[in-house]
């Protein structure tokens, strides 16, 4: 697959003539490392568009993917036309083929926003309008309704049971357990929404991290039991509950500090001045644990001691790929360039060019990027792991939005409100 620098070429113009012989002799290193460079290019051209389907859509549709399913939530009916019947409709395709599988009344008021697979299930979060949020445990094989309750769908366990958000009877939070055979609910928490980190693994919630009653306790997500608590300093301010990573459990307390917590023993590795910001914002970057702490410059701290590892300043941090990290300058504009930096150090280590991350209101992967060309192109690469660059693995044309990515399949939105699936070649 081919590596593409993006570098913009400037021409120089030709020299006046000086006699064919000079001519030749001048120009005759440039010709030799244009030739260098057209051979490659002739060998391995950009690929062209893979074979997909076409799934129809109106305009104000969006889509899910849910295992082997990707679901249409459309408010209006498929195509650039409603239907005669402008019920909202939910419909399931086969994935890769595009194969329609059903469709069926929204099974619920306001917009379908989540789903899981659960065993013969999809679960589908419906955000509610004037109602509140609902869950719905639907049949994968025909789409029939088998139970609902009321509440936010938080995700699945690995045990496939599901994590619902509720309120109740006084209005406070409630965190509940819910049998996805029947609906039923297996345990429940009264707990703040913001006093919970759900740890994510494979798509499923394989931890809760709670900070309650000046406690700090780990659970298990499928039984609810406690499974390692501490005290946690009482201090002038309310302590909060930052972000988890493999290794530590960051909290902001009030007095100033960030402090990381071990996850194995709970133990209290380090603390750390916690910057200008009230409540910075701190992620999992790879090699190191990022804080953005409202100056110019994140912070690249190291999990094991705390210490200040590097710096990247100036920079939009987005992902980390493997060992680096992909980054933008600020301020974002339509020219903006994508960088890989060293994930230990903050530096910038390779210039990748004019990609942009996929987003919208499509999922997306880490390492998929897309790049639109002048004659309406859209590009579709990914960053390779080594850190060489962006490998082109797609040219789709008739691209009109946003772009997701799941595994080795892409979907772009199409003129006229409909989705284009691409499964997309082996990008090794």
């Amino acid at each position: 697959m081919t590596v593409i620098d993006l570098g913009e070429r400037r021409d120089t113009p030709a020299p006046a003539d000086q006699g064919p012989g000079r001519s030749l002799r001048r120009w005759a290193p440039a010709l030799v490392a244009l030739l260098c460079l057209v051979a490659p290019s002739a060998a391995a051209p950009w690929p062209t568009e893979p074979a997909g389907a076409t799934i129809p859509a109106s305009p104000d549709a969006i889509v899910l993917a849910v295992g082997d399913l990707l679901l249409v939530a459309d408010q209006t009916g498929p195509g650039a036309v409603s239907d005669a019947d402008p019920v909202p409709r939910l419909a399931a395709h086969r994935l890769p083929s595009g194969r329609p599988l059903w469709r069926v009344p929204m099974p619920g008021p306001g917009r379908a926003f989540q789903a899981v697979p659960v065993g013969d299930l999809v679960v589908l979060g419906m955000a509610g309008v004037a109602t509140r949020a609902e869950v719905v445990g639907l049949s994968a094989r025909d789409g029939g309704v088998r139970w609902r309750v009321q509440g936010q769908l938080d995700g699945a366990t690995p045990a496939g049971h599901l994590l619902v958000w509720g309120l109740d009877a006084s209005g406070d939070s409630v965190l509940r357990s819910v049998d996805p055979a029947d609906g039923a609910v297996r345990w429940s928490q009264r707990l703040a929404v913001e006093d919970v980190h759900r740890s994510r693994r494979s798509s499923r919630v394989s931890l809760l991290t709670v900070l309650t009653g000046g406690r700090l306790e780990l659970r298990d997500p499928d039984t609810g039991a406690v499974l390692r608590a501490t005290a946690v300093p009482d201090t002038t301010g309310r302590p909060r509950l930052l972000t988890v990573t493999e290794e530590l459990v960051l909290l902001s307390d009030g007095l100033g500090a960030l402090t990381g917590y071990e996850i194995a023993t709970l133990r209290r590795r380090w603390s750390v001045p916690r910057g200008p910001a009230d409540q910075p914002s701190v992620f999992d970057c790879g090699v190191r644990i990022c804080v953005d702490d409202g100056s110019t410059a994140t912070r690249l701290l190291d999990p094991a001691t705390g210490s200040i590892g590097g710096r990247a300043d100036g920079w939009i941090l987005l992902n980390h790929v493997q060992n680096w990290i992909m980054a933008m300058r600020r301020p974002i504009g339509p020219t903006a360039q994508l960088v890989l930096l060293d994930g230990a150090t903050g530096h910038p280590v390779r210039q990748l060019g004019r990609w942009q991350p996929l987003s919208g209101t499509i999922w997306s992967d880490r390492t998929t990027v897309r790049q639109r060309q002048r004659d309406g192109r859209i590009l579709i690469g990914r960053i390779d792991e080594r850190g060489e660059g962006v490998r082109v693995l797609a040219a789709l044309r008739g691209v009109v939005g946003e772009c997701g990515s799941l595994d080795s399949f892409v979907v772009c939105r199409r003129d006229g409100g409909a989705f284009g699936v691409w499964e997309l070649p082996d990008a090794g």
